[in-house]
């Protein structure tokens, strides 16, 4: 699994009545590769490159994101080793079980 395949999988599975509130961007900078997750009103989209004005950034190389998607990798292990740095870590927990990272 890449990191762009991993992300194309959290809008699908977005449940819309439990996020209809929420309009919010989650930047993600990895490396050469920049993706950004736009939620309006419960529905979230899938964007190449870094748009808008994000919420939460986070920053870690592909490999490491990976390992962080799959659960093979412990998010916070990874932000106390360096491996993961998150702009907004508070803003992080709410989205945590959205990312499927919970």
């Amino acid at each position: 699994m890449t990191a762009r395949e991993f992300l194309a999988t959290v809008p699908p599975k977005l449940d819309s009545e439990e996020y209809k509130d929420l309009n919010t961007a989650l930047h993600f900078d990895l490396d050469e590769e920049q993706y950004t997750i736009t939620v309006k009103n419960g529905v979230a989209e899938l964007e190449d490159g870094l748009k808008g004005e994000a919420e939460v950034t986070l920053k870690a190389n592909p490999d490491n994101f990976v390992k962080i998607a799959s659960g093979e990798m412990n998010p916070m292990t990874a932000m106390m080793f360096g491996k993961l740095k998150v702009s907004n870590p508070g803003a992080m927990m709410k989205y945590a079980k959205l990312l499927g990272f919970m």
